[in-house]
């Protein structure tokens, strides 16, 4: 089984507060939300602008209709002027299904009782966000962090984080984008969480020969895959 297979990534993570946050509305959501049960979904948070990340937000709009309140939807200065200049109607006038709230890099905010804290990412130009939710924390897109960065995933139990490729292709130039598996198992060492997600994978990266490769607290994930923090 080779993950060139797979859908985009997004995900949702459910509170203790049972509160379901949307990471990414990646351009197949509409049907993996329709294929995971028709969840609810009570907040958004974008990490940047790429359209493998955000291309799918015209439809989960159309997903949303029934819904009575504005879906809050988090998210940088930066990225919200790119939804204001391309997608302003899932903003701008009040049938738009959609609020904004921005945030901030490595200022924490609070839903209901679960501490946010949004940490900047570099992704080739780009600045991305990962974010830290409780002690579980998701980290796509991202080549490399600031050490403020890595400071603040500090005592996460649970890491979810992108990899391109199991390692660099010497025929290819190195990617600026995304981190390598070599990297990641380095940054895994470093903050020591008690368990490992990989996540947005490259073509090269085999499901079965990475479960047999990774330590047992680090696992690659699919398509639907659930795990409880």
């Amino acid at each position: 089984y080779v993950f060139a297979a797979l859908l985009r990534t997004s995900a949702l993570v459910t509170t203790n507060d049972h509160f379901n946050i949307l990471i990414d509305t990646d351009p197949e959501i509409r049907l993996q939300l329709l294929k995971a049960g028709n969840p609810k979904i009570d907040a958004i948070f974008f990490t940047h602008v790429h359209y493998d990340h955000m291309g799918g937000a015209n439809d989960l709009s159309a997903y949303l209709l029934d819904k009575q309140d504005k879906i809050p939807v988090f998210l940088t200065e930066d990225t919200a002027s790119y939804f204001k200049g391309q997608l302003s109607y899932l903003f701008s006038n009040n049938s738009a299904p959609f609020e904004l709230n921005i945030i901030k890099p490595h200022e924490p905010f609070f839903i209901k009782n679960t501490k946010i804290t949004p940490i900047k990412q570099y992704h080739g130009n780009l600045t991305s966000m990962g974010f830290r939710i409780g002690d579980f924390a998701y980290s796509t897109d991202v080549k490399s962090m600031d050490l403020e960065g890595f400071e603040l995933l500090k005592d996460i139990k649970t890491w979810v984080l992108g990899v391109v490729s199991p390692k660099r292709d010497p025929n290819k130039p190195e990617s600026k984008k995304h981190i390598y598996l070599d990297e990641a198992l380095r940054w895994i060492e470093q903050i020591q969480p008690e368990r490992a997600y990989i996540t947005h994978m490259g073509q090269r990266m085999d499901y079965e020969s990475l479960c047999q490769a990774l330590p047992s607290h680090i696992r690659p994930v699919y398509d639907g895959f659930e795990f409880e923090i």
